[in-house]
């Protein structure tokens, strides 16, 4: 679906306020949610929405948060952009989309091609196609196991998980590491969900033919 749990919006938010992002790489951007809180968060950023299905393109009005929108698979990005850098890519609630080969070969790519990369899933939730969309159908299971190759922050609550992780081209000596930002946190369960929206962002109403 183009919407996606904003559970750990905070953490997000978090990250969003301790980083510099030049360059953002959205996968599944959905009704644009992160597009649009990096937008408010970086104002001059470069961010680029994928997204495989052109009618959420339209529907949402993804040309508000993103100035670049590539309506492709995100299995084609090897192929397609093997040359392309980023500051941050979140990938939110995608990786479930794909087959588990599929989804290794990207994250090993990935991680090579940014600062930071997010990856965000729910854990063991049966979805098929939804109003016709097949890509919509959770194809693969994820858990922390398939992060231990990463430097990474693995954190799970009410059945969705979040894998924050550093990415190669971070700069150790002069950037934080994920584990700087989010690590250690004892009330993070306490953290309240609300107002971690830019307060300009409203999700678009579908567009009535």
């Amino acid at each position: 679906m183009p919407f996606s749990s904003s559970i750990y919006l905070p953490e997000v938010n978090k990250i969003l306020s301790k980083i510099k992002v030049e360059r953002f790489l959205d996968i599944g951007a959905g009704n644009g949610k992160y597009g649009a809180l990096v937008q408010q968060t970086h104002p001059n950023s470069h961010r680029i929405g994928l997204e495989i299905e052109e009618e959420y393109i339209q529907t949402y009005g993804l040309q508000h948060y993103y100035q670049e929108l590539w309506c492709m698979s995100v299995e084609d990005l090897i192929s397609a952009k093997p040359n392309e850098d980023y500051d941050l890519i979140i990938f939110g609630d995608t990786i479930e989309h794909l087959r588990k080969s599929v989804g290794i070969d990207l994250l090993n790519f990935l991680v090579d091609h940014t600062k930071y990369l997010l990856v965000l899933f729910p854990e063991q939730l049966l979805q098929g196609a939804w109003e016709g969309h097949q890509q919509e159908a959770h194809i693969s299971v994820w858990t922390n196991n398939d992060f231990s190759a990463f430097d990474h922050v693995f954190l799970h609550r009410a059945r969705k998980d979040f894998a924050a992780i550093n990415g190669y081209l971070l700069d150790r000596s002069k950037e934080p590491q994920v584990q700087d930002i989010l690590v250690p946190a004892p009330s993070i369960d306490k953290i309240s969900q609300a107002n971690f929206l830019p307060p300009n962002y409203h999700a678009r109403e579908p567009v009535k033919a």
